[in-house]
């Protein structure tokens, strides 16, 4: 069966399965469950979904690293993979010698790879005496900048890139995504992309795969797969119901419960957070910061306990703490929390995901417009006035 003309990626009930061994076998789970996915040619292609989602699976079978239990997939052209960090670098061989074997695996001739040696290590922002230095004596933000410099400049069709990028700096990743783009553009080139960094997923991909336990949830638009997903994942209920067993810390206080007083919360109009929690006996210089996150992934703002000069001495073993918002200065969309809590200082409860909540459109003033764009963000009090 040929791969139509306007593709460039083409599964058909492709799945991955692993047999359990040991005191295990006998057992079995789908890591991929059958999958048919077509991916446009010069389009990028999001990956999205929790740990163990299948997305890594996905891309593995895709480029030939493990073999399919069923179904199969074609594509168009060479592809080349960016999966884990060091993927296909021989530890022994210098960076230099290593983007010379990266370029002849992919069918690139000595002189080819000598003309781009320059633009490579540019790219990656790596000195002669890097360069000449065996791989394993390379951070992990080295070799990912390598990495991806090299697949930059291959001759590739397609790129698959899997969540390494996450372990570079943001300029790097900024310049990683504004490459891609390029060559999308310029090049015609087909991008896979991993990344739990939403941002950078809605802005390198307008179309989005949700994976959640090997199987297809939806395919379509990224920014509406976001904001699903997101409210999916971050719902009021999701850690609390959970329990704490992802929480770290010392546990000698812990949040128990999180609530807007006055019902969901809407840009510009009144509303009080309530905070509970429980611990061994009274707390001393208990200190709460809740990070606030976008949809996108961005951080927003703080809410915290001593940045707004509220520094109790000491809080009872359990109880709740009251956060006021004459007007609610977030905008609309969907925003997920981080809390740490600390006690004299130590780290007493932490967790990435505690708690998520929407915000409805309002405004600030009656005779404005509401703020609808859905962006997320905050409201920043300003005076405007005309000099006399």
């Amino acid at each position: 069966m040929s791969l139509p003309s306007h593709l460039a990626v083409q599964t058909l009930g492709l799945a991955k399965r692993y047999d359990g061994r040991g005191t295990f076998q006998g057992t079995h789970y789908w890591a991929l469950k059958p999958l048919d996915l077509e991916v446009a040619a010069g389009s990028a292609l999001g990956l999205m979904g929790p740990n163990g989602a299948g997305k890594s699976t996905l891309l593995k079978l895709l480029s030939g690293l493990t073999h399919p239990s069923s179904g199969g997939y074609q594509y168009r052209g060479q592809m080349t993979s960016l999966l884990e960090v060091g993927t296909g670098f021989h530890p022994d061989l210098s960076g230099r010698e290593n983007v010379y074997l990266s370029g002849a695996l992919h069918g690139m001739t000595r002189p080819e790879m000598t003309q781009r040696m320059e633009a490579i290590q540019a790219f990656a922002g790596l000195h002669d005496q890097y360069m000449d230095h065996p791989i394993k004596h390379y951070s992990s933000g080295m070799k990912v900048r390598l990495g991806f410099s090299v697949a930059a400049h291959l001759h590739a069709d397609i790129l698959v890139v899997d969540e390494v990028l996450a372990v570079g700096d943001a300029s790097f990743q900024a310049k990683c995504l504004q490459s891609m783009e390029a060559q999308m553009t310029e090049k015609g080139r087909t991008v896979l992309f991993v990344s739990h960094n939403l941002y950078a997923l809605q802005s390198l991909c307008p179309q989005s795969l949700w994976l959640d336990r090997g199987e297809k949830v939806r395919f379509g638009d990224s920014a509406e797969l976001v904001t699903d997903y997101l409210q999916q994942a971050h719902g009021p209920k999701s850690a609390f119901a959970a329990g704490h067993r992802v929480a770290s810390g010392s546990g000698k206080l812990r949040l128990t419960d999180m609530e807007w007083m006055a019902g969901p919360p809407q840009t510009g109009v009144t509303n009080t957070l309530r905070i509970a929690y429980e611990g061994e006996g009274d707390q001393h210089d208990v200190d709460i910061r809740l990070n606030i996150h976008g949809q996108d992934g961005r951080f927003i703002a703080p809410i915290a306990m001593h940045a707004q000069g509220f520094t109790p001495s000491k809080l009872p073993a359990s109880g709740e703490v009251y956060v006021h918002f004459e007007a609610m200065p977030f905008m609309e969309g969907w925003y997920s929390v981080q809390a740490r809590v600390t006690e004299r200082g130590v780290v007493a409860y932490e967790h990435k995901n505690v708690w998520g909540f929407q915000v409805a459109s309002g405004g600030f003033l009656a005779q404005a417009p509401a703020y609808t764009s859905g962006k997320n963000g905050v409201h920043i009090r300003q005076d405007w006035r005309l000099e006399p």
